[in-house]
């Protein structure tokens, strides 16, 4: 019987091919890190279209509704400094919290490249097993 002897890759072959597979891992995290960090860009300008649009509208809905709010206090014996200030504060509050909401959608956390930070550790990981 002839059987041909199994050649084994050596040391430095191996390392080559390592290296080989790491650079391709790496550039294709690279291109996945592009593509989320595209993505939360995209949301967060949405995001901010959304809210700019909606500032707008309310805006001028606003006015009209603090006039009307401010007249009714008036017409039922508060003096006019008294209705606009009290009027003013309540639309000062309810604005804040506005501003609150939209800011945690704006948050850094969710706009972290979630995805690609774990793939990034669990490659990391193989890696570390490879070159044992």
């Amino acid at each position: 019987m002839n059987e041909t002897p199994i050649t084994r890759p050596s040391t430095p072959g191996l390392l080559a091919d390592a290296l080989s597979h790491m650079t391709t891992l790496f550039e294709s995290e690279i291109g996945l890190v592009r593509r989320e960090i595209s993505e939360k860009i995209t949301q967060a300008v949405t995001s901010i279209g959304v809210l700019v649009a909606a500032a707008v509208l309310m805006l001028s809905a606003l006015i009209l509704l603090l006039q009307g709010v401010v007249a009714l206090f008036v017409q039922s014996g508060m003096r006019p400094s008294s209705a606009y200030f009290l009027v003013g504060v309540a639309i000062a509050i309810i604005g804040g919290i506005a501003v609150a909401l939209a800011l945690r959608g704006l948050s850094a956390a969710k706009l972290a490249p979630v995805r690609t930070i774990t793939q990034l550790g669990k490659d990391a990981q193989v890696l570390k097993e490879q070159v044992k």
